[in-house]
Parts: C-alpha cells; sequence; structure tokens
C-alpha cells in the first residue's frame, strides 16, 4: 500500500451479507493507511455489531435514510487522505485495485476523477465509463429497440478499446476515486439529488478542476442489479433525478 492517507466510503442500505463480503474485500486488500467508513442508512439490519466483531472500520448510523450521495457526504468532514474511494456495497476489490488506481492518479496529475474496469461476476466487462448522458441513450437502455441501440452503444463507449485508459464524462457511482482535495472543495454529492444521475453531477463538477479517466490498470467485480426495472418507486425516483441533472447540466436529445 501506499505511504500516504487514503479513504474509503461505502453507504448501506439493507443487504447486509452483500456489505460485509464489500467490506471484507476491502479490508483484505488495503493497510493501515486507509481508513473505511460504513455509512448505514437505516437499514433493518443492523451490521454495526458484525462489523465491529470482524473489522476495524468506522460506522455511522444515520437513523435514516439520506440517500446515496448525501451518505457519502457525511465522511466530508472526517477524512484527511489524498484520494478518496466511493464504494459500492456490491463491490469486490483485488489487491492491485486500490494501489493501482493510486499509481495512475499518482501519474496523470491533470486527472481529479476515475473509475476501474468494472466486470461481472463471470469476467465480462461492463460498461461503465460513459459519455455525458442524453435522453435518447437513456430510453435506449430501457427499451430495447435496435434502432436505438446506436444510442445506447454510444453513450457506453462501446467502441473505445476497454483495456486502455481513456477520458471520459461519466464516472460510475458503483466505484471510483477522486482526489480529496477536489471532493471537498466541490461539497461532495449535490443533495438535491436522492439516487440516481448524482454520479454523473459529481464528474461534471470535478471536471470543472481537472478531467475525468476510466483507468483499466484496475479492475473491481460488480454484482449489479438493475433494480429500476423491477421497481416503480425506482423508476420514478431516476425520473426525478433526470430532470434534475438535465435542468442543471443541459437537455440533450
Amino acid at each position: 500500500m501506499k505511504d500516504y492517507k487514503l479513504s474509503g466510503s461505502i453507504v448501506v442500505y439493507n443487504k447486509a451479507e452483500d456489505a460485509i463480503k464489500t467490506v471484507q474485500s476491502v479490508v483484505d486488500n488495503t493497510g493501515d493507511n486507509f481508513s473505511l467508513y460504513v455509512i448505514d442508512n437505516n437499514s433493518r439490519e443492523k451490521i454495526n455489531e458484525q462489523l465491529k466483531k470482524k473489522f476495524a472500520v468506522n460506522y455511522i448510523d444515520l437513523g435514516e435514510n439520506v440517500g446515496f450521495g448525501r451518505g457519502h457526504n457525511r465522511v466530508l468532514d472526517k477524512i484527511d487522505s489524498k484520494y478518496h474511494f466511493v464504494i459500492n456495497p456490491d463491490i469486490l476489490i483485488n489487491g492491485d485495485t486500490i494501489d493501482n488506481l493510486c499509481d495512475f492518479m499518482d501519474s496523470h496529475p491533470d486527472c481529479v476523477i476515475a473509475c476501474p474496469k468494472v466486470e461481472n461476476p463471470d469476467g465480462t466487462v461492463q460498461y461503465i465509463a460513459k459519455k455525458r448522458p442524453r435522453l435518447l441513450s437513456l430510453i435506449a437502455r430501457r427499451i430495447r429497440l435496435p434502432f436505438l441501440k446506436k444510442y445506447e452503444d454510444d453513450y457506453l463507449m462501446r467502441a473505445a478499446n476497454q483495456d486502455e485508459s481513456f477520458e471520459i464524462d461519466f464516472c460510475t457511482g458503483c466505484f471510483f476515486v477522486i482526489r480529496t482535495d477536489v471532493f471537498k472543495e466541490i461539497g461532495g454529492f449535490d443533495s438535491d439529488y436522492f439516487l440516481y444521475f448524482e454520479d454523473a453531477d459529481i464528474t461534471m463538477r470535478a471536471k470543472q478542476k481537472g478531467k475525468a479517466y476510466y483507468a483499466p490498470c484496475a479492475s473491481v467485480t460488480h454484482f449489479w442489479h438493475r433494480e429500476t426495472a423491477t421497481s416503480k418507486r425506482r423508476f420514478f425516483t431516476q425520473l426525478k433525478s433526470m430532470f434534475i441533472y438535465f435542468s442543471k447540466w443541459g437537455f440533450k436529445l
């Protein structure tokens, strides 16, 4: 591990078993210079006692569900690291993930935020390095029609070589690294978002301070569940967040 301070945060809402696996993978693959914060958005199944038995992590029980970005923001006044990692509770990292991303940031001083290669459990690539959201690309992701596929492919940058680094507009919130001073300077995530698009938004604001990159020198495994496809409440939350994003950054058809 690096000899400078690092930090990471995981926001948990239920699914304690998955979250504990994520914490285990982070703890197993980091050192004493990595401060991990687990923020509990008032889960029905509290994981505090389970964490205390196994891990030396910082546990923050919010007592209410404040949403994804606002949960991560609770560490802003607690961290003094060089780089901060935003981690979903359905992510597994390996021994090289953190060091490789730090090396990438060290060697790219113009980079303020970056995401690694994200893989499915079977090893296939999840296309998480994206361009700016536009309406047609978002529709194409939900309604699988042949004539819309080109918009989805463009949005997900499928034509790009996924084994090489390149600049992007949108770092996925499932896992990214950001310079801590930039994270603090921009005030973390925009609290107007409860869930969805807050990662697209923070990438745009971070890009006002530097560049965003896809960095496949590091990889993580993501046990992804597309809950908007099965939950009407989540779908409408996504629509609200999409409206906030387009109102702030401009509408693109």
